[in-house]
Parts: structure tokens; sequence; C-alpha cells
């Protein structure tokens, strides 16, 4: 009997307080529509603004957990049996909405609670189909050695085959980062990380470097290949060039055949492996008025991706069920789904 694999995921944990907004509210924030930027002084009450309106929604948020909660969707495993997140919240409002909610997902939880910053959040403004997003990272940013050395995660990490994490987790400390890395060479499994943002190759980058050797997976899309090519000194040409030199150049201390995976929006999803065997698939169009948040297309991605892998399918089923996943979450506002999924790994 072949023992179905467990998946750890490990990241920075927002709630997303999601509302539709007038030109007003984002002039008062002083906010450019489908924006993106950390929280600054001026606006430490859209939250506050944002809770009075009357169709505000929460959903549980940032990168990593939106990728573990279309996993668990995808696979429909039974909770606890499948997903595992780790990250860091605060024991109070957001937090438990948060927890609730991604369990409720079936996700299984293992979150520090801080008690030096409230619980990461992200304000999303709603303007017709255009989203601007403010985030307040506060106890996202701030777990803990203690915690990444609690029973509760060590005995995680030694169950896990899995292991995803995303390029936000450099920002953090990268020792916990290698620490996972580590762990799934113990654990004989295979270690994913997704390239995330370009600012993370710019600025982050000798912490990449660090954790590169050890990175069995990696996903990314095109704008993220071209700040990895820039990075590299690689003269960029197409996604499908990255993706080979990414697969055979960039350093690696593993036994796998590493992987990398590539989508470009609508244009095909490449992939090429280390020893050369490559391909793409074609990404199902999807008409222009159907879409609603582009936001969360790429962790819904590899959300997807990551349920067909566990199951042991190919690439190529992998891709297209992350491709049926990132299509799914565009259709709807922010990371959230039908109950059961039209497309199983």
């Amino acid at each position: 009997m072949t023992v179905f694999p467990l998946l750890y995921v490990q990241c920075n944990p927002l709630l997303d307080v999601s509302a539709p907004v007038d030109d007003h509210f984002l002039e008062k924030y002083q906010m450019q529509k489908s924006s993106a930027s950390l929280l600054g002084e001026h606006q430490k009450t859209i939250f506050e603004d944002l809770e009075k309106l009357p169709h505000v929604t929460h959903v549980p948020g940032g990168s990593g957990l939106n990728t573990a909660r279309v996993a668990q969707w995808i696979a429909q495993k039974p909770h606890s049996e499948f997903t595992n997140y780790v990250g860091c919240a605060a024991d109070d409002h957001y937090g438990n909405i948060l927890k609730t909610a991604a369990e409720k997902d079936g996700v299984h939880m293992h979150l520090e609670y801080t008690t030096k910053a409230p619980t990461g959040s992200c304000a999303v403004c709603i303007s017709g189909k255009e989203r601007s997003l403010v985030a307040n990272l506060s106890a996202a940013n701030l777990l803990s050695s203690e915690h990444m050395h609690s029973a509760d995660v060590l005995d995680t990490l030694k169950k896990c085959k899995l292991f995803y994490l995303t390029g936000f987790t450099l920002t953090v400390d990268v020792d916990y980062v290698l620490q996972v890395a580590e762990a799934a060479r113990a654990a004989n499994g295979q270690f994913m990380m997704n390239l995330s943002a370009p600012f993370l190759l710019q600025f982050f980058s000798e912490n990449f470097m660090q954790v590169v050797p050890y990175v069995d997976v990696i996903f990314g899309n095109e704008d993220e290949a071209k700040a990895l090519a820039q990075l590299m000194k690689w003269e960029y040409t197409s996604t499908t060039d990255i993706a080979r030199r990414a697969a055979t150049e960039l350093p690696y201390n593993g036994s796998h055949d590493r992987l990398v995976v590539l989508t470009h929006g609508s244009a095909p999803t490449v992939y090429w492996n280390r020893s050369g065997k490559h391909g793409q698939t074609d990404v199902k169009p999807i008409a222009q008025d159907a879409i609603v948040d582009l936001n969360g297309a790429g962790d819904a991605f590899v959300g997807g991706f990551l349920a067909a892998y566990a199951f042991g399918r190919e690439v190529e089923r992998c891709c297209d069920v992350g491709n049926y996943a990132a299509g799914v979450i565009i259709q709807h506002d922010g990371c959230t789904y039908p109950e059961k999924p039209e497309m199983t790994p």
C-alpha cells in the first residue's frame, strides 16, 4: 500500500479584509487602482474603515496559505491527512478568524502566537475589476526559532515528504528555510520553493543563493523568470530557456531530478528537468468578462500542482490541474472556490 505523502507549507499568514470601495476611499488612503504596497502611516485606519462597509469579507490569505488551502481543496483529503501550514499570527480577532477559516478548509494549522504584534492582514480594496492591496505584515514577520524548534513543528517536519515554501520566507530568517530544506533531505522528501516576486531576487539574492542548492522543484512566472535571469546574468529569450537554465545551471546538491515549472499567464506553462526532459501544457482560455480577480492565480496554480504531485501524477497532469485551479480562483473574489473541484488529481 502506497503511503500518501503529507505536505508541509510555510509562509507569512495574512487575513484578507476585502470590500468594494469608491474613488473617495482610494483617495483618502492615497491608493492607485491595481496597486500593492505595505501599510503606511497615513493608512493606519484603513482596516477600521473597511470593517464599516456593508459587504466586507474575511478570507485567509498570504501566498503560502492560499496554496495550502487550494492544495487541500483539490486533494479532497480529510482534515490533517494532507496539508500542514506553519506561520506566525497573534491570538486576536483576525488571528482567530484566519485559523478557524483555514482549518474549516481542512488545513492543519501549526501557528505560533506572538504577543509582539497583531495578526498580519491585507486590505483588499475592490474597485470594479481592479484590486488595490495594502499589507500590514505585523505578526507574519515574527516567526521565531523557538516555534521552528518546537515539538509540534519538528514532529510535523518528520512526518512530511513534500515541503513547499514561498520566496517570501526568505525575508524573515533564512535559517528557518534551511532548517526545512535539511529536514526534507533527512526525510528523503522534496523541497520546493516559489520565486514569488521579482523584488525577492533583487534584494534577498544572498539568501536565495544559500537556499537554491536544496531546491528540488522551483516554481515561478515570467516576471520572476526575468528577475532570475538578471540575477544570474543570463540573457532572457523565453520562459522555456530560463526553465532550462534554472534546471541545469543553478547550484544543486540533491539527488532528485530537479524540476523547474514556469507559468506565463494565458500562454503555455513550461517545465524542464535537470535530466533534460521538458515540455509545455496549454492553459484553457477564460473569457475576459468571466475574470473577477487575478490575485492569487499563481498561488492556486501551485496548490493544484502539489495536490496532483502528491498523487504521483506526471508533470503534464500536475500542470493541467494547477492551471485548472488558477482558472477557478480568478473567477472568484479572493482565493475562494466552490465546495468541490470539477477536476481531480
